[in-house]
């Protein structure tokens, strides 16, 4: 199972590959993100962060992807004429000027608002991340006082 560390190289090697690029092609396994995908076609990835276990792609309209590889969910980076061999069931390609960004086998995606995004039931549970954000120890301390409630 993946640990916060790894989530956090994992986004940095995502963020390395489609970073700053525009999005040209879009493909989601859900049919509830496949009616979005197209929506996405134009946009940049502007940063690519993590929170805990969670990674959180994000674009220049202000929408996130949100993923969490749970047990089995493995992202790969590719080029868009030439897709990794494996038997692993594709979730998510991200295709951003012949760079692609591609998560294998993970079930917990969702696309939100970033204004949204403190609401996702399992972001909103944690604190703040050491590896991805900006923390000031009054950050830190709030935290531990919204747990401790």
């Amino acid at each position: 199972m993946p640990e916060g560390p790894e989530i956090r190289r994992a986004a940095g090697r995502i963020e390395q590959h489609i970073g700053g690029r525009m999005i040209d092609d879009v493909w989601f396994a859900f049919p509830e993100l496949a009616e979005q995908a197209a929506s996405l076609i134009g946009t940049r990835v502007s940063r690519v962060d993590t929170r805990g276990k969670a990674m959180l792609i994000r674009f220049s309209d202000q929408r996130v992807l949100y993923s969490h590889n749970q047990l089995y969910g493995i992202w790969k980076l590719h080029s868009e004429d030439k897709p990794p061999n494996t038997k692993r069931t594709l979730r998510v390609r991200l295709s951003a000027e012949g760079h692609c960004a591609s998560l294998y086998s993970a079930s917990d995606i969702s696309l939100w608002h970033a204004e949204n995004l403190t609401q996702h039931p399992f972001l909103a549970r944690l604190g703040p991340d050491l590896l991805s954000q900006e923390v000031v120890p009054s950050d830190a301390a709030a935290a531990q006082f919204k747990a401790v409630s």
